[in-house]
Formats: C-alpha cells, structure tokens, sequence
C-alpha cells in the first residue's frame, strides 16, 4: 500500500514539476528500440552476408 501512495505522489510531483516527466519513460523506449533495432539488423547482416 506504502508503495502504491509514493508511486502517487511520485506521479502528482512530476506533473506539478514538468510535462516532460510523463513523457520521459515513452521516449527512452522508443530509443531503446531503435537502438535494437539497428543492433538486430547489423547482426543479420553480418550474419547473412
């Protein structure tokens, strides 16, 4: 329960600090994609030719 609450206020701090905050963990995600992403594809690459 303690963990949901700060998980709240964590929340509520972050959209009363910035709009950024929210944003954050969607954007770090669709680096982390791409970053696979080109990752998997230069491994096929190599693995294929």
């Amino acid at each position: 329960m303690s963990k949901f609450l700060n998980d709240k206020k964590s929340r509520i701090r972050c959209k009363s600090g910035n709009s950024l905050c929210s944003n954050t963990p969607e954007f770090a995600r669709l680096i982390l994609f791409d970053f696979l992403s080109k990752i998997s594809i230069r491994n096929l690459l190599i693995f294929y030719f």
